[in-house]
């Protein structure tokens, strides 16, 4: 099973992911994890670290919302073996981001009149073309976006290495993707989606899990 974890830079994503990880692995699952951008993986992550760090040798490129979701896809598709490998040998793979986060931020850095068709474009290029395989389960880390950026710039502050990217430090793109986002869950865009908060997501995900084991076993 593939649950990816979305939602707006600074959301908690990665701490929702690893509390996860030990409860799941704590009722018995066996569970493995995987994030995107795999920043660190060439030829594409270190080409998306420097867009997204600003390189102006990278700015033509950068300016065009379908040329870096293209990238961002392109990345995922490269991954498939390894995301094959840990969706056999596991129960749960847990994602931090998959294709909704290129449906939501390409979208938001669109023109209003081209953001409507954008999701669809995504999802055509990444489960159809890359036949990448579809999420079982989507969710979305709602925070309000003024609380997900302070976390981001404390946590920039607190390790330099981590530090906010061009598109974390665009308010007016992170209200955006929020909306984009908050519509992709509301008409369970690709696959089912659950939207959690960072104190209940680990028990509303729970929930959804044994709910279908439940419908699973009748």
């Amino acid at each position: 099973m593939i649950i990816a974890i979305e939602g707006v830079d600074g959301a908690g994503k990665y701490t929702l992911t690893r509390r996860l990880v030990a409860r799941l692995t704590d009722a018995g699952h066996r569970v493995a994890t995987l994030a995107y951008p795999r920043y660190t993986v060439a030829p594409l992550g270190p080409a998306l670290r420097d867009l997204l760090a600003g390189d102006a040798r990278l700015a033509a490129l950068a300016a065009a919302p379908r040329a870096t979701a293209m990238m961002f896809a392109l990345d995922r598709a490269a991954s498939r073996p390894e995301l094959d490998a840990l969706t056999a040998a596991n129960d749960v793979v847990l994602l931090d981001r998959y294709v909704a986060s290129n449906a939501a931020y390409g979208a938001a850095r669109l023109p209003l009149a081209e953001r409507a068709d954008f999701p669809a474009w995504v999802a055509e290029l990444e489960l159809g073309s890359l036949a990448l395989p579809a999420p079982d389960l989507q969710v979305l880390l709602q925070v309000p976006v003024a609380r997900a950026r302070a976390d981001a710039a404390a946590r920039a502050d607190g390790d330099p290495a981590r530090a906010r990217d061009v598109f974390e430090v665009d308010d007016g793109l992170q209200a955006r993707c929020a909306r984009m986002y908050a519509d992709l869950a509301a008409r369970n865009w690709v696959c089912p989606w659950l939207v959690v908060n960072r104190e209940s997501g680990v028990a509303s995900i729970e929930e959804w899990l044994a709910a279908r084991a439940a419908s699973r076993r009748r």
